[in-house]
C-alpha cells in the first residue's frame, strides 16, 4: 500500500508526493499516543514525546511520553523496543512562535535517528516526519487532534499540507 493509499483510507484525502509505504496501523496509533498527551503538554507548556515500535512479539507499542522543554523534546526508547517513528507535540499555544508545522530540527532529528516522526500541534494538526523523503505531510489539519484552548487560526500564516525540507529551513531563515 502506498501512503498514499494509507491517508486516503484512513483520513479522507491525500497529501501530494505521498508515494511510500506506511502502516495504516502506525499511523492510527500514533494518532492515538498524541491524542492523550495533547492536554497536558498544553497545561505544561512543554514538547511532550516519545518513540513509537515494536516489542520482541511484533506487538505495536510506544514508549512513555517524556517531558521537554517549550521547543524541544529528546525521547528515551525502552529496550526492548524496535523503533519506527518519534512522535512529539508542539507544547501549548504561543502567538510569538511558529508552531503549526514541524520544524526543519524536527525533520532532521528523525533523519539522523534513521527514522520516521510524528507531530501534533497546539491547534489539533497531525503531521508525518518523512526522514527518507526528507518532507513532512499534514495527515489531517486542525482540530483532527485535541486543540489548545488558546489556539488562534491564523496567526502563522496559510499552512500547505505539505513541505519539503528546504522550505522549512527558509522559513527558520537558515
Amino acid at each position: 500500500m502506498t501512503r498514499a493509499a494509507l491517508f486516503a483510507m484512513v483520513f479522507g484525502f491525500v497529501p501530494p508526493n505521498v508515494t511510500q509505504a506506511q502502516s495504516t496501523t502506525e499511523a492510527r496509533f500514533a494518532k492515538a499516543v498524541l491524542q492523550q498527551i495533547q492536554s497536558i503538554s498544553f497545561r505544561k507548556n512543554r514538547e511532550y514525546c516519545g518513540y513509537i515500535g515494536y516489542d520482541q512479539n511484533g506487538v505495536l507499542f510506544a514508549s512513555n511520553a517524556r517531558k521537554g522543554r517549550m521547543n524541544e523534546c529528546t525521547g528515551a526508547a525502552p529496550d526492548n523496543m524496535s523503533i519506527v517513528a518519534s512522535y512529539h507535540t508542539h507544547g501549548a499555544f504561543d502567538p510569538e512562535v511558529p508552531a503549526e508545522f514541524p520544524s526543519a530540527t524536527d525533520l532532521e532529528a528523525d533523519e539522523a535517528e534513521g527514522i520516521d516522526g510524528y507531530i501534533g500541534t497546539p491547534g489539533g494538526r497531525f503531521w508525518f516526519s518523512d526522514s527518507t523523503d526528507m518532507m513532512v505531510s499534514q495527515i489531517c489539519g486542525v482540530a483532527c487532534l485535541k486543540q489548545d484552548p488558546k489556539f488562534v487560526e491564523g496567526l502563522d500564516g496559510n499552512i500547505h499540507v505539505s513541505y519539503i525540507y528546504r522550505e522549512l529551513l527558509e522559513f527558520e531563515g537558515r
